[in-house]
């Protein structure tokens, strides 16, 4: 790769993580305060649905995909007519298989997760929305290979405002765990034209069976990992529903959403960026490990804060906030979520970096070892603490996170700990300060004010005294680009 190849992909790459944290950020906005709304008039049992619901669907979305997209944005050469026409149809093939399945088995894990009629027809919906949202994978593929996320924003932020506004305006005339089928199937069908015209793409079918042994070989391991993620986090609340309720799973759902809020701002940009990033850069290893240290220091330096002072300032909002007191035993729920949500904003990143360069093996046998430490230890952590054993072994599993950076280490030396120490060491001072400022001034609006401006001021103040010349060099780089 040339030098002026390398500064194009840099500056796309830098322009994708701006275009994607403008969307994100308007997502998690409308999405928070949609959430706010929901849980403020909705109980933990509705919540609960809506989230076996989900969790249910997901055994479904196992089968729609085998690591399609992920194979063609890897691959080095350009993509041809053949490749997504195979991709297409063998990802159509697959999802109608699901759907039917899914619709036909729908009234029975209905029954068996003790899901209301509302909730059965809700999770229909989802499981025929897998189909729409497969004839989307083609456009989304295209505008990520290119790297074109500042286009990929517009059809998603009309999605999201569709569904929560409706959603919040169907809640409120009263029809409960019904207003989510109807938002989520209203949205989901306006927003696919909107693909096509961003990325026109004149859909196809073919089956070139030499392009699809090509596209499988990366793909399955690929999507082997993606299964056994679904199976460790959404299986693994398929499972609590059973132990603990939907009251516990609408508390495990009230934690997890704010918890992971910073997250899906955050590190959700930067690795979908960093995925073809790293991919194109691969072979370049110093580069590579330059990209690596500066998404660390930077993902570090904005999530640590960040869960930090959510882990504070919740007990305000459920303490001051009326009707918002039926969350307060989820609260434990959200702070081991919070540990959890700081530790994988850089596992996430490591991760990226074996699948970029194609060490889709090794993140796959990581995969298998945190599937299975979730479902050993997570039943003991229900025996002992109910729904919070769910958060607490979670948060527990993250601290493996040592074994990436070995592995990533063998292929790619870096400074793991040298990349994150400072944002680390601000982030521990400032949250000892606000603790105490928080102890000594109660729990009311006023110090909830003070507890925000005191935390800002002094983590901004050490990080500007421990890190100055790293926070410069990416400020003139985004600037730049």
């Amino acid at each position: 790769m040339t030098d002026i190849e390398r500064g194009a992909l840099k500056g796309k790459a830098v322009r994708g993580v701006v275009a994607l944290t403008t969307r994100t950020f308007l997502l998690q906005v409308i999405s928070l305060v949609s959430f706010s709304l929901l849980t403020y008039y909705l109980e933990p049992n509705a919540i609960g649905v809506l989230g076996a619901a989900v969790a249910a669907t997901k055994i479904f979305t196992l089968f729609t995909d085998i690591g399609f997209g992920a194979a063609l944005i890897q691959k080095k050469d350009q993509l041809e007519d053949r490749d997504l026409q195979t991709t297409f149809t063998l990802q159509e093939i697959l999802v109608s298989l699901v759907v039917l399945t899914g619709l036909f088995f729908s009234k029975s894990l209905a029954l068996y997760f003790n899901l209301s009629v509302e909730g059965l027809w809700l999770f229909r919906t989802l499981i025929f929305l897998l189909f729409i949202s497969s004839l989307k994978t083609i456009p989304s593929i295209l505008m990520e290979r290119r790297i074109q996320f500042e286009k990929q924003i517009f059809p998603q932020i009309v999605e999201s405002l569709i569904f929560n506004i409706l959603v919040v305006i169907l809640a409120l005339k009263g029809l409960g765990v019904a207003s989510f089928s109807w938002a989520f199937l209203l949205s989901g069908i306006a927003s696919l034209p909107i693909y096509y015209f961003l990325a026109p793409w004149k859909i196809g079918f073919q089956l070139d069976w030499k392009v699809a042994k090509k596209i499988l070989t990366f793909g399955t391991p690929y999507q082997l990992k993606s299964i056994l993620g679904i199976f460790k986090d959404d299986f693994i609340k398929l499972y609590a529903t059973k132990t603990v309720g939907l009251g516990g799973i609408g508390f495990l759902e009230w934690g997890q959403r704010w918890a992971f809020s910073p997250f899906r701002f955050i590190v959700d940009s930067v690795t979908k960026v960093t995925f073809p990033a790293f991919a194109r850069i691969q072979e370049e290893k110093a580069v590579l490990k330059k990209a690596l240290e500066t998404s660390l220091f930077t993902v570090s330096t904005l999530m640590f804060p960040l869960m930090a002072g959510l882990v504070i300032v919740a007990s305000y909002f459920v303490v001051l906030i009326p009707k918002y007191q039926k969350w307060e035993s989820a609260l434990p729920i959200l702070y081991f979520f919070s540990l959890n949500a700081a530790v994988s904003s850089l596992s996430n990143l490591l991760v990226n970096v074996l699948d970029a360069i194609g060490k889709v093996k090794t993140t796959l046998t990581l995969m298998i070892f945190w599937t299975l430490a979730t479902w050993i230890l997570t039943p003991i952590g229900i025996y002992y603490l109910g729904a919070v054993g769910v958060a607490a072994v979670s948060a527990l599993i993250t601290f493996s996170i040592f074994i990436t950076v070995y592995l990533v280490k063998k292929t790619l030396p870096f400074n793991f700990f040298t990349s994150i120490h400072k944002p680390l060491l601000a982030s521990f001072i400032m949250l000892a300060i606000i603790f105490f400022e928080k102890s000594y001034f109660g729990l009311n609006w006023i110090s909830l004010v003070l507890t925000i401006t005191t935390g800002a001021i002094i983590y901004s103040g050490l990080m500007f005294a421990l890190a100055k010349k790293e926070i410069r060099e990416i400020i003139i780089s985004f600037r730049h680009k």
